[in-house]
């Protein structure tokens, strides 16, 4: 075949590879038509993602102006299609680190980056656009590989650059590759451009994708991650976390993130945390997504949590702020008696003797004999059957009448005061910090809770000597059986548990205390990876959850979990322990009313018999 070649021919290729191996720059007719070629291109494949995309900008990293394209050779340059054709403002960025465009941009941005290398140790621009993109990591990206060799880089070099751009979390990302050839046709050899255009996903592992010719959709990689595996680390804690027997979390909190997880088709990997609760979050499990062995984690924190500040992203989920959690002050006060005794219709009684006083001496002008009868009347005392026999008829039937209602209001009077001594009535509570501090409480907490609350003050200063400071098992302890020894203190999802062990107690046995003796509040917070692409596909499923009700209905079913798994302890009253009500006992009700009928009935007819008898 190659012996047909006629000489022209190849002394043409002969000067051809020469070209190709010296630079095709060297000559001015062929570099023209290969950029112009390349040129096109790449304004081709910007044409149509607009055109799907709509980007309301573009910013090119410019740092050296020929990986553009030679201004002498290229017929349209990218600054004029992209303003010209497209209309499209730009934004021209060169190498300045530590600058992040993310107040400066949209969501709707297109960025270019021409680069000479795909090694970041090789090219300078790949380490201005990890702050320059902070926050805006979701943006196309499109760069162009303008090697100064004819050779693109090899698939090796290609998944080191994407294993780069995974690790700092650009996803939506095109390059388009360039390869100058040479063409046979009938014998003549010319030059010919060859283009590529290469992407990745790194779900569930990064994988090279090729998309010449392909479609291309960028902004739904995270809608779909192909079965790729969340590693999340969980403790117990009920009931806005916590894992059921069977494996699978529960919890408002942990419901919301399984079906986050579920709704973009990933996988969930839990792994218990032994030894780990709310009153002792510490800083590793927390900053494991700010050291990036997780996407993000299930337990919320807020601000107060010490190293709080060293987590990376994060978006709120509500606010919380913390409370003394305080027992309720009821006491028996036999030393108030005496109020209680003119509290309790004992003014009116007194008011009563002395109106049938005022008007028996009106009426029968003998004050004496009213006083005498007035006093008969009030303690309940039978009159002499020649005293009653002197009265006149209306009277004895007001006297009679009188009598009836002061036995009633005594025998109110008298159990009242008697439930006095047994009863506990509430007293005044502990509202301030001269309340507690009138108190003999003390506050039983974890060395943890002391840096959040008290070392940070947010919590009153005055209340420090009054700490007892022990460890997560035994608070724990404590608190779930609601010992009343000792205050506690109690952050905004804390309350909810307590709620639910007090919930069939006829006598609560804790309150929080007033804002005096609380924390200001913060925004509760999910942790995540700084920059993560899930950041704001999350948020949306979490606005989405409480708009239609099932944030509201995760909770309920959490607290019904928790109380069937033994995580949230009930309180019963000992003395009387709860019962619900049965048919049985609406049956036993009704046979009693049925025979009272009966006997009444038995009664009636007997006496009707008795009168047609005599």
């Amino acid at each position: 075949m190659l012996g047909h070649i006629p000489l022209q021919s190849w002394l043409r290729l002969l000067e051809l590879l020469a070209l190709l191996f010296s630079g095709i720059s060297s000559s001015p007719i062929f570099a023209i038509e290969a950029e112009r070629n390349i040129s096109g291109f790449i304004h081709n494949v910007i044409k149509h993602l607009h055109s799907r995309e709509a980007f309301e900008s573009f910013v090119i990293f410019e740092t050296n102006r020929d990986l553009l394209g030679p201004p002498h050779i290229i017929h349209q340059s990218l600054e004029y299609l992209l303003v010209t054709d497209l209309g499209v403002p730009i934004v021209n960025w060169g190498l300045r680190p530590n600058v992040s465009l993310r107040h400066l941009l949209g969501y709707r941005s297109m960025v270019f980056v021409p680069i000479g290398s795909v090694l970041p140790s090789e090219e300078p621009v790949l380490r201005v656009l990890t702050d320059a993109l902070s926050g805006l990591q979701l943006n196309q990206l499109l760069f162009i590989y303008r090697g100064l060799k004819n050779y693109p880089p090899s698939r090796k070099q290609l998944k080191s650059f994407f294993n780069w751009c995974w690790q700092n979390k650009f996803l939506n990302v095109l390059m388009i590759l360039h390869r100058i050839g040479l063409l046979n046709v009938n014998g003549n050899f010319k030059i010919n451009t060859y283009h590529e255009v290469m992407s990745y996903t790194p779900f569930p592992v990064v994988t090279l994708l090729n998309m010449t010719g392909r479609h291309y959709n960028g902004f739904g990689i995270v809608h779909n991650v192909r079965g790729y595996e969340f590693h999340t680390p969980v403790f117990q804690d009920a009931p806005t976390v916590f894992q059921l027997s069977d494996g699978r979390l529960s919890g408002n909190v942990g419901v919301l993130f399984s079906g986050y997880v579920h709704h973009i088709k990933g996988r969930l990997s839990l792994r218990r945390i032994p030894n780990v609760n709310r009153y002792n979050y510490h800083d590793h499990t927390l900053l494991a997504a700010a050291r990036g062995e997780i996407e993000m984690g299930v337990h919320p924190y807020s601000q107060m949590v010490p190293h709080s500040e060293l987590t990376a992203g994060s978006f709120p989920l509500g606010t919380t702020n913390a409370c003394l959690m305080v027992p309720w002050q009821r006491q028996s006060p036999p030393a108030r008696f005496m109020k209680f005794a003119i509290h309790v219709n004992g003014c009116f009684l007194l008011v009563l003797l002395l109106a049938m006083m005022v008007t028996w001496q009106l009426w029968a002008n003998d004050g004496s004999r009213g006083i005498y009868l007035a006093f008969a009347v009030f303690y309940l005392q039978s009159l002499q059957t020649s005293i009653f026999q002197r009265l006149t008829d209306a009277y004895k039937c007001i006297h009679v009448a009188a009598l009836l209602a002061a036995f009633v209001l005594w025998t109110m009077r008298m159990g009242n005061l008697s439930s006095i001594f047994s009863a506990q009535v509430g007293g005044p509570q502990i509202d301030t910090v001269q309340d507690f501090l009138e108190s003999p409480l003390r506050i039983m907490l974890t060395s943890s809770e002391v840096s959040m609350y008290f070392t940070a003050n947010r919590l009153p200063s005055a209340l420090k000597h009054r700490l007892l400071v022990v460890n997560s098992s035994t608070l724990i302890h404590h608190l779930n059986t609601l010992n009343t020894s000792f205050a506690y203190c109690s952050n905004a999802e804390h309350s909810q548990f307590l709620q639910l062990q007090q919930r069939r107690l006829r006598r609560p046995l804790f309150r929080l205390a007033s804002p005096n003796l609380c924390t200001p509040t913060y925004f509760l917070r999910f942790p995540i990876q700084n920059n993560s692409p899930f950041e704001q596909s999350f948020y949306r499923f979490y606005i989405f959850a409480q708009q239609f009700g099932f944030w509201r209905y995760w909770r309920l079913d959490s607290y019904r979990k928790s109380i069937e798994m033994g995580l949230v302890p009930v309180l019963e009253d000992s003395d009387e322990p709860f019962k619900k009500l049965t048919l049985s006992d609406f049956q036993l009700l009704l046979k009693m009313y049925i025979a009272s009928l009966m006997g009444c009935s038995l009664i009636l007819l007997g006496e009707i018999m008795w009168n047609r008898c005599r």
